[in-house]
């Protein structure tokens, strides 16, 4: 968590403002208390980015989320629509991603996968019943709390996307985790979060989702052409799995109907139910949170509230439906998430903070790998690329068997993918595109549909040298020591995503130790060529890895200051690297030195 800045709010609504979660493409998130102590995380939309449809349509996804209920997603608690700066505040977990506790202690046993199966399965059925499709059901957006799954941002996504859809053709969502039909541009219902249900479960046993990672093109023509690896789930798991991931939304089962399933599996533990080492990171980060200041809120300041469009405070606006269980209200209730990396007394930046209310993360580093020829046939067992050769080499070595479906597919359909990249600016953002068409059954007529995954690259800069040691941090408990091993210092490059966004990144470490500015990091669009530098401060150091925070020295229109970015050294002698990306995902890949 970072300290608010003298342009941010002091209160919105009834909540005190504690600090920032995270900033993304579409707005901020702020950790506040409401009087009566319960910490929730505030979600504030940019004011330009918003329309009179965008507000109907966020009106309607806020009232249906209001009315979800179950003990395995994060309730939505207030709202303001008609707030100059849309608001929601939701509940605050205490915990850890999926995706953050995968790559940092690895993939789950059967028991916790079980569980979280369960867990997951119980949010669709509440989320579902309140008549919400997800459509961004993905590793990030599921929080691990000691007693169960968390499930986060149901409805909020839909929002987003639809307006996205409605008034730039584009399509914000996360490409490893979408469904076929959301890939081909047809209506969605339930059926696809249990899609993605299936992917998240993939995900969580073996490191990365059913159709591995890869260039958006060619995991979009996965999703709707190839078979789903999922060798790495235990076998009493995976024909549940592969129901879900069937191509047919209508061959799915329902999340009532995987629950049966599990039923079968025998009742998962309500508690006991995490590896322990993501059991020890939500209790660190749970006494974290305490450290806070909790003492009365200061008066609220006309410059530091954030007001509605009529002028009225925030909070008072829109009417809160009735919850489906009232006693989620209660201060007592369950709390929202940030992500690891524990630096002094500081709170973690939430890696899988969904500060951009979506991501385009494929959920994984990327890996060097070939594929076939465009137009050969695939060996058995191989992914396939679409027959259009891409702009950009693939980054994967997943290997599947084409589906039944494809087979018939191109007998009857012919797919022609079509990737375009421009970079468009937008209040000093600018926007990544791929375009997508899908031509229509060759015995049903033409037609098409279009898809364009968007996200964000930084501005313009020129490298600037640190300055001198700037703030200071004292080293977490534990293995921590206080000087940077031998075998970081030096220059580290390679190439890293955030989705279809890729980046060259440089990084340069000096020895010295935690509280000493002692990096530099570059970070360019490979496509874009825009650069952020930044500063390092070091706030952690240890034998495997070293987590540092970031100063912006030169971007406009970068999103880099404050950054936690965390850097682990691998059996290979490479650094696993890893930072927060704009829109809420996280940069990451894979650096070497040299």
């Amino acid at each position: 968590m970072q300290p608010l800045d003298p342009n941010d709010p002091r209160r919105i609504g009834d909540y005190r403002l504690l600090g920032v979660l995270g900033a993304g493409g579409m707005g901020k998130v702020y950790l506040g208390r409401n009087p009566g102590g319960r910490t929730v995380a505030v979600k504030v939309i940019r004011p330009d980015l918003i329309d009179e449809e965008f507000r109907a349509r966020f009106r309607r996804e806020v009232a249906a989320a209001q009315r979800v209920g179950g003990a395995f997603t994060a309730p939505v608690l207030d709202a303001d629509v008609d707030a100059r700066a849309p608001w929601l505040a939701t509940g605050y977990v205490a915990g850890i991603s999926l995706t953050d506790a995968v790559t940092q202690f690895g993939p789950f046993a059967e028991p916790a996968l079980t569980a979280l199966a369960h867990g997951l399965a119980e949010a669709l059925v509440a989320v579902h019943a309140a008549g919400i499709v997800h459509r961004d059901l993905k590793p990030s957006n599921v929080m691990l709390a000691i007693d169960g799954p968390k499930v986060i941002d149901f409805g909020i996504a839909r929002v987003i996307a639809d307006s996205a859809l409605t008034t730039t053709g584009k399509f914000l969502g996360s490409p490893g985790f979408m469904c076929p039909e959301q890939v081909s541009g047809e209506t969605l219902s339930p059926a696809c979060d249990v899609f993605a249900l299936g992917g998240v479960l993939t995900f969580a046993a073996a490191g990365h989702g059913p159709f591995g990672t890869a260039e958006v093109m060619q995991m979009l023509w996965r999703i709707v052409y190839e078979e789903p690896r999922i060798e790495a789930l235990p076998e009493s798991l995976r024909p549940l799995v592969a129901s879900c991931l069937a191509k047919d939304p209508a061959a799915r089962p329902t999340p009532e109907q995987v629950l049966s399933a599990l039923a079968v599996l025998g009742a998962p533990e309500r508690t006991g139910w995490l590896p322990p080492q993501v059991v020890a990171h939500i209790s660190t980060a749970a006494v974290r949170l305490l450290d806070l200041d909790s003492g009365p809120a200061d008066p609220p300041h006309p410059d530091a509230t954030v007001t509605s469009a009529s002028g009225r405070p925030t909070g008072a606006s829109v009417p809160n439906p009735p919850l489906a269980n009232p006693a989620r209200n209660s201060p007592t209730g369950s709390s929202r998430p940030y992500a690891p990396n524990l630096t002094g007394g500081s709170m973690p930046t939430p890696y899988g903070q969904s500060a951009g209310f979506t991501s385009d993360s494929t959920e994984a580093p990327r890996q060097p790998a070939t594929y076939p020829r465009a137009h050969s046939a695939a060996a058995a067992g191989e992914f396939t690329q679409p027959p259009v050769v891409s702009a950009h080499k693939s980054a994967d070595t997943f290997t599947g068997r084409p589906s039944a479906r494809a087979t018939a597919s191109r007998r009857t359909r012919t797919l022609l993918i079509a990737a375009s990249v421009t970079v468009a600016v937008a209040v000093a953002v600018g926007a990544y595109l791929f375009g997508t068409q899908l031509n229509a059954e060759s015995t049903g007529g033409a037609g098409t549909s279009a898809i364009a995954v968007s996200t964000s690259v930084p501005s313009n800069a020129t490298t600037t040298p640190p300055s001198s040691a700037s703030a200071t941090s004292t080293v977490s408990a534990g293995s921590a020591s206080a000087t940077v091993p031998a075998e970081f210092v030096g220059t580290w490059k390679g190439k890293a995503a955030d989705g279809p966004v890729q980046f060259d990144i440089e990084l340069t470490i000096a020895a010295g130790a935690v509280g000493q500015e002692l990096a530099t990091s570059a970070n360019t669009g490979t496509f874009s060529r825009d650069r952020c530098d930044r500063a390092e401060t070091l706030t952690e150091a240890s034998a495997e890895s070293l987590t540092f925070r970031a100063r912006l020295t030169a971007g406009s229109g970068c999103y880099d200051q404050g950054a936690v970015s965390t850097v682990i050294l691998q059996p290979d002698g490479t650094l696993a690297y890893r930072t927060p990306g704009v829109l809420g995902g996280t940069i990451a890949g894979t650096l070497r030195k040299g």
